[in-house]
């Protein structure tokens, strides 16, 4: 099956505040029009409310994604769901978290083929 499918429940990724590292972007290729969703779990350890959650291909240039988070309000010790429909094939992915107070935090390298548990802190 191809590598996008998420295929780890058990795999967990932390996410500090480190520099995104020095990498060629990224290339993609197109996924068939019946390609599945990236679906991902998102824990907020990050000690606010999460309101939003956006994605982009890391290293492509891309606009950010609307919102893709479940619940809307997503509390500092909670978990919940992330759901994005892609044209590309990709592992690596920025994600970007808005807070309560529209503050915005990103966090630039998360390999999504190797984990559907994503920690941000």
């Amino acid at each position: 099956m191809a590598a996008w499918v998420l295929t780890s429940l058990a795999a967990a990724v932390s996410l500090g505040g480190a520099p995104m590292q020095s990498e060629g972007a990224s290339s993609g290729r197109e996924l068939p029009e019946s390609a599945a969703n990236l679906d991902f779990i998102v824990f907020n350890r990050t000690g606010r409310t999460i309101t939003a959650v956006a994605i982009t291909p890391r290293g492509e240039g891309a606009p950010w994604s609307g919102d893709i988070l479940a619940p809307r309000d997503l509390p500092d010790g909670e978990r919940g769901a992330a759901s994005y429909t892609r044209d590309i094939e990709l592992c690596h992915w920025a994600i970007r978290a808005t807070f309560g107070d529209g503050r915005t935090r990103d966090f630039p390298a998360v390999d999504l083929c190797d984990t559907i548990r994503v920690e941000l802190r």
